[in-house]
C-alpha cells in the first residue's frame, strides 16, 4: 500500500495538478457541508436565505483554512501571515460573491426551496473560482526580490 502511495505522488500527473486536485477534493468536502448546513437552515428552519448563506460558509471557512493551509497548499508561511489574506479572500467570495449570485439566481428561478439550492450552488462555483486564485497568491512563497547590489554615496 505505501508503495502505491509512493507511485501515486511521484506520478508526473500529482507533480503537474496535485495542487489543483487536492483544492478540488477539499472545495468538494467543503461544498457538500456548505450545502447542508445551507439547506438546513434555509429550507428546513426558514431562516432567510443571505443569512443562512453567511452561517453556513463561516463554519467552512474555519475548516477550510485548516485544510487548504495544511493539505492544498502545504504553505511554509506562518498561520499569522496567511489567515487574514484568507479570510479577505474566503470573505468577499463567500458572502459578497455567493450572496450576489444566490439573490440573481432566485430573481430569475424564483424562490422555492430547489431554487435555493440551485443558486446556491451557482454561488458557490462561482465562489471556488474566486478562492482559487486568492489563495495561491495567499498561499504561496512570493518570489524574493531580486537583490540588486547597493551601490556606495560618496
Amino acid at each position: 500500500m505505501k508503495e502505491k502511495l509512493k507511485k501515486l505522488n511521484e506520478s508526473k500527473l500529482i507533480k503537474k495538478h496535485g495542487e489543483k486536485i487536492r483544492f478540488v477534493l477539499v472545495g468538494g468536502f467543503n461544498t457538500v457541508l456548505d450545502f447542508c448546513i445551507f439547506g438546513l437552515l434555509a429550507n428546513i428552519i426558514g431562516i432567510d436565505k443571505v443569512i443562512a448563506n453567511i452561517i453556513s460558509t463561516a463554519i467552512c471557512i474555519t475548516i477550510s483554512f485548516i485544510l487548504n493551509y495544511k493539505f492544498v497548499w502545504k504553505s511554509e508561511k506562518s498561520l499569522k501571515a496567511t489567515v487574514i489574506g484568507f479570510l479577505a479572500v474566503s470573505l468577499f467570495s463567500a458572502w459578497v460573491v455567493q450572496s450576489l449570485v444566490i439573490m440573481g439566481v432566485t430573481a430569475v428561478l424564483g424562490e422555492s426551496g430547489l431554487n435555493k439550492l440551485i443558486a446556491k450552488a451557482c454561488g458557490s462555483v462561482a465562489g471556488m473560482v474566486t478562492n482559487y486564485f486568492g489563495y495561491k497568491f495567499v498561499f504561496k512563497k512570493q518570489p524574493e526580490e531580486e537583490k540588486k547590489p547597493k551601490t556606495s554615496k560618496k
